[in-house]
């Protein structure tokens, strides 16, 4: 579970291993089914080059835990901002993580302990240890509280003493172009009541036969999803830290890491890892694998020796990073807000060595808490002498690390005593506008509020107290000699690599050394450069350290629209429509082969028309759009689309295919909503080219496969044979 931390807001414990030890990790069934009956089972293609990990999501209302929490009618913006961060963090696995891609539809295990309520226990019996008695109170599977639905999973049979099966439930569709299936929950459960500071928790439920994490369930704490206190970046990166968690990033899962020395493409060298986490002989528990420890050597500028990762006491497990060695890491255990969090190269490392990725590292952001600290950095007995320039003393006021917020040196259960500057909790952000001086106001120390300000130690004033006038130097002011410098917002502006000017109220741009003290005319006091925090990335005259920003941008644009008709007397709601349009478009994103991030703006109609608009944006990795949009109007012709959704089932039908190029008022007007018409009328005018708007119509007809089950009658069995399973 990620902590939303703030000072004044009490932390809580991390639920993540408490949740994971509760769930039992199924992996693909035993031939509890005959071969005539019988899919074949999920396996990885070994001859299959690594594919970006395809992720499906699946959400479905929880209609008891709605109720509680949402009683002014805020569930569907709670779960849109859920699904939307859903979207935009599975993307951004899908540009991380890659792997064998599975082998027609993944279909997820029953548990045979929940279904079956006896065994044959007879060695001589053909049918020994097959299910004798079926578990009369079973109502299928489930992912932490999450309903699986009955097409994403195996069937199951009832076995005589002798012969062949009654089959009760026959296996699903599956799911196509899936590597991973995500469950969504939004709900106010009895975990997020006990720590109501925690926005999410996650867990992983299935594996497949080399112990990847196939399915797994995020559970929103709903209050959270209606805080204008959490921005959108917030709760896609609480997603990506949950998301990370189910993929492999625990410490229940651990000890399922491989280990493949003949590389990631040659899968049948691997086997279980020998040792991934061990104790040191102070009983600190590391992370011990070899691309981590090489990692964390390099990010504290000590090559060639070799390291273990402190992970975080949580207990006889652990499934987050030490805070005081990796602060800001995407998986420590405390989180202060997206701007503060890094999806760091360490972390990388670490799916790298489970054996059930390959890892584009070129992803990784730069961390830069502790960057070349040496050895000793991070030990409790080592961060109150303040010797790295990360920890603090004392009770003062001065500035986060990052230096986009002032803060308070204080401490919290995570750093054991160790203190650093933590974010106030209101006002602190130097890169917001709107926390400076109304007009007019007085403005002693020279602030400015602004997206390119950051905080700088000092004791800038442009007042005297009374009998310091007749001084001229600022070192030789009295009441300034013992003033403390504090964290203050002043803007910057980067020169080059590492180095920077800065502008206080009033003055121009002064040249700000890193690691020494400035003074600036008109104001007493001095200003301290920090060194190695600002413009480190940034090149170029007139360059600022930028906040993360991204626009969308595309070429052309296309529209795609699908009429959609469910079975005879299906009637959906609002909610049910929006849920099915997710569906919808993720069957589409599958069948293109491609991310989302070629996607925009998908709704559904009243009359059930689908309809998405579609360009490429900024990091797509893929064809052009204008091939993909060809390749999806062609395929959608000779195989129609096959959608489940609860108990129904959807067959797209190709009809026609009109072509426009189309600009009338009413398609711009859309886009002007989203803020892209100024970006469209600056590249018309530009390149002298119009964004082509082109339509693709699309029937659907109820699905031959509609309800289609295989029902037996059950077998008198004589209970005395059997064997009664306990119930986990």
């Amino acid at each position: 579970m990620l902590l939303l931390f703030f000072l004044g807001v009490a932390t809580s414990r991390c639920l993540h291993d408490e949740i994971q030890k509760s769930v039992s990790l199924l992996r693909p069934p035993s031939s509890q089914l005959p071969t005539d009956f019988r899919s074949s089972f999920l396996s990885l293609s070994r001859s299959s080059e690594p594919q970006p990990l395809r992720i499906q999501t699946y959400y479905k209302r929880d209609p008891i835990s709605d109720g509680v929490w949402d009683p002014e009618g805020h569930e569907m913006r709670g779960r849109s901002r859920a699904l939307a961060a859903v979207r935009e963090a599975t993307q951004r696995i899908q540009g991380l993580l890659a792997v064998p891609p599975v082998r027609g539809p993944l279909l997820l295990s029953r548990d045979p302990a929940q279904y079956c309520h006896a065994v044959w226990g007879d060695p001589d019996t053909p049918n020994y240890h097959r299910c004798s008695h079926l578990n009369p109170g079973y109502k299928g599977e489930s992912c932490v509280g999450a309903k699986i639905p009955d097409a994403h999973l195996h069937g199951y049979a009832l076995w005589p003493e002798h012969g062949p099966p009654q089959l009760i439930k026959p296996d699903g569709p599956g799911v196509q172009n899936t590597d991973f299936l995500l469950y969504v929950r939004v709900a106010h459960t009895a975990k997020c009541h006990q720590e109501p500071s925690a926005i999410a928790y996650a867990a992983c439920c299935q594996l497949d036969s080399e112990d990847r994490p196939l399915a797994g369930t995020i559970v929103y704490c709903a209050q959270h999803l209606t805080s204008p206190s959490l921005s959108h970046s917030d709760i896609v990166m609480a997603t990506l830290h949950e998301l990370l968690h189910a993929l492999g990033f625990s410490g229940q899962l651990f000890k399922k890491w491989r280990d493949c020395p003949s590389g990631f493409s040659i899968r049948e060298n691997c086997s279980t890892r020998q040792q991934v986490t061990r104790r040191d002989k102070w009983g600190q528990l590391l992370l011990t694998t070899p691309t981590v420890s090489h990692s964390l050597a390099k990010h504290l500028g000590v090559q060639g020796v070799s390291l273990g990762v402190p992970l975080e006491e949580e207990g006889p497990l652990s499934s987050h990073w030490e805070a005081r060695l990796l602060q800001g890491s995407i998986m420590a255990a405390t989180f202060d807000g997206a701007l503060r969090t890094r999806l760091d190269p360490i972390t990388l490392a670490a799916f790298k060595d489970s054996g059930w990725y390959q890892v584009n590292h070129s992803a990784a952001e730069e961390l830069l808490w502790g960057q070349g600290s040496g050895l000793e950095f991070g030990l409790v007995t080592t961060c109150e002498t303040s010797s790295s320039g990360f920890f603090c003393t004392g009770s003062g006021l001065g500035c986060h690390y990052l230096h986009l917020d002032k803060g308070s040196c204080s401490s919290d259960p995570m750093l054991e005593g160790c203190r650093m500057y933590k974010q106030l909790a209101n006002g602190s952000e130097c890169w917001k506008k709107e926390n400076g001086l109304p007009p007019g106001a007085e403005n002693p120390h020279g602030e400015i509020y602004h997206s390119q300000s950051r905080c700088f130690l000092a004791n800038l004033t442009s007042q005297l107290l009374p009998g310091d006038k007749t001084s001229s130097h600022p070192s030789q002011i009295p009441h300034l000699k013992g003033t403390e410098l504090t964290g203050r917002c002043y803007l910057h502006q980067c020169t080059q690599k590492g180095e920077y000017k800065v502008q206080v109220e009033g003055s121009s741009w002064v040249s700000c050394l890193p690691g020494k003290a400035i003074q600036i005319p008109g104001y007493y006091g001095i200003l301290y450069c920090p060194q190695g925090r600002l413009c480190q990335t940034k090149e170029g005259t007139n360059a600022v350290t930028h906040l993360p920003v991204s626009l969308p941008i595309q070429d052309q644009l296309f529209q795609l629209s699908l009429g959609l008709v469910g079975p005879p007397g299906h009637l959906l709601g609002k909610e049910q429509k929006e849920e099915l349009a997710e569906v919808v478009l993720q069957a589409l994103v599958n069948r293109g082969g491609t991310d989302r991030c070629y996607f925009h703006s998908w709704s559904i109609t009243t009359r059930l028309v689908f309809t998405v608009h579609m360009w490429k944006s900024p990091g797509c990795q893929g064809p052009s759009v204008a091939m993909l949009y060809s390749t999806l109007t062609l395929t959608l012709q000779e195989k129609p689309l096959e959608i489940y959704y609860g108990d129904a089932s959807f067959t797209t039908k190709y009809s026609k295919l009109l072509v426009t190029s189309d600009h009338n008022p009413s398609s711009f007007h859309e886009f002007l909503s989203m803020g892209l018409c100024l970006l469209l009328l600056i590249l018309v005018g530009a390149l002298g080219t119009v964004a082509y708007q082109k339509r693709a119509t699309l029937q659907v007809g109820p699905s031959a496969h509609y309800h289609q089950e295989i029902h037996g009658t059950r077998a008198q069995l004589e209970t005395k044979r059997s064997v009664i399973l306990p119930r986990t």
